[in-house]
């Protein structure tokens, strides 16, 4: 190896390793299942206040305000910088649309999702569905709101 080769080659290697943006993070599981679920909500509030569904509406909105700062609070907790959260955000409301409009299937229920900020609802969900029937997988690609909103909590039971 001559003198020169010896100088560039480290130079190249350093330079190169300058050049090549940092590797992405992982998303932890937690924060990944927070934010797929506050996409979701995010995307069918609006269509179910437009089906006239407040309350139903009202809760996708609480619902996806809870998950959005729940995968916040853990992508810190995983060493993610400001910048890197806000750059999740789009990647999982593309990938939820897609997943809810008929590109895919539903990585997670509305239960799943309801079970995270409201366990009593989303057991209620299971137990009657949005609309009176048992629900235990995720909605039909390209399904809208529910038709029946979900109750926030669970009636009280008749004595």
């Amino acid at each position: 190896m001559t003198v020169s080769a010896r100088f560039w080659a480290p130079l190249a290697l350093a330079t190169l390793a300058l050049a090549t943006p940092a590797l992405a993070k992982d998303v932890p599981a937690d924060a990944g299942k927070a934010l797929w679920c506050a996409s979701a909500f995010t995307i069918v509030e609006p269509q179910a206040r437009a089906q006239g569904q407040v309350s139903a509406a009202d809760n996708f909105l609480k619902y996806a305000k809870a998950l959005n700062t729940a995968s916040h609070d853990s992508l810190v907790k995983a060493g993610f910088t400001e910048d890197e959260i806000k750059a999740e955000g789009p990647t999982y409301t593309d990938k939820v649309t897609k997943e809810l409009t008929g590109g895919g299937t539903a990585e997670f229920s509305v239960v799943e999702c309801t079970q995270l900020v409201d366990p009593s609802a989303a057991a209620l969900i299971q137990a009657t569905g949005p609309n009176g029937k048992g629900m235990t997988e995720a909605p039909a690609a390209g399904a809208a709101a529910p038709t029946t909103p979900a109750p926030a909590t669970p009636a009280t039971p008749s004595k």
